[in-house]
């Protein structure tokens, strides 16, 4: 069965409906997954906290019909948020499952993982994940991993964890090197990036059930670290 965890610096959990306005905000506009049809969006946005809705702040618009695209826009893009966090919530007790990753003091929502392709019969699983930008120089992204790779090393029927991500993606790379994975190959443009539209190079990172295991051996405080971490049902 899927658990909730909790590390020293982030909570490890379910995603519910409440989640939706800070998946949009923290995750989906600020990594630019969500269209915004301009780019001036991005960084000047406000929630009235009186309604809860979400509002858009654009300069140097001079278009009649402004406020009601923004509003139509926002709208869309709600509504795409609420089925990507009904879909989240769909999948947490299946083998495939999607964790949110919460901010253990502030309580807000920095990312998320997702177990994907997990093959019974090889034993073996892809990891994917976002984070939100505020939040890459510091290690809640690293914590998080290690404990689902922990999770499903121990408790479920996996034996290799493989993760992938686009070259340019500096980011991702840093943190698959520490937390001990191996890069495996560079596949020459093989694929488009949905955010460019261009393709470019897919690099495939792996770690395999023993490698993990002895990198806790190899360091004491890594395994007390995950033994005492906190798990509920």
């Amino acid at each position: 069965m899927t658990k909730h965890f909790k590390t020293d610096s982030v909570v490890i959990r379910k995603f519910n409906m409440n989640d939706v306005e800070q998946v949009y905000l923290n995750l989906l506009l600020q990594n630019n997954w969500i269209n915004t049809q301009d780019e001036s969006i991005k960084d000047k946005m406000q929630i009235n906290k009186d309604t809860k809705k979400i509002k858009f702040i654009a300069k140097n618009r001079n278009t009649k019909n402004t406020s009601t695209k923004n509003e139509e826009l926002e709208y869309q893009n709600m509504e795409q948020t609420r089925l990507i966090v009904k879909s989240a919530i769909n999948e947490y007790y299946t083998d495939e499952p999607t964790w949110a990753v919460e901010d253990k003091v502030n309580k807000n929502l920095v990312g998320y993982i997702k177990v994907a392709n997990y093959s019974p019969k090889n034993k073996m699983c892809n990891i994917t994940w976002m984070m939100s930008y505020k939040y890459w120089n510091n290690n809640f992204m690293k914590d998080a991993l290690k404990q689902i790779f922990n999770f499903l090393f121990t408790k479920k029927n996996v034996e290799l964890i493989e993760c992938s991500y686009y070259e340019q993606d500096r980011n991702t790379s840093i943190i698959l090197d520490e937390i001990g994975m191996t890069k495996e190959a560079t596949l020459r443009d093989r694929r488009v990036n949905e955010q460019t539209n261009k393709k470019e190079n897919f690099v495939i990172y792996s770690i395999s059930k023993e490698e993990f295991l002895e990198t806790l051996e190899s360091k004491p405080s890594y395994t007390r670290y995950y033994k005492n971490l906190k798990t509920k049902i």
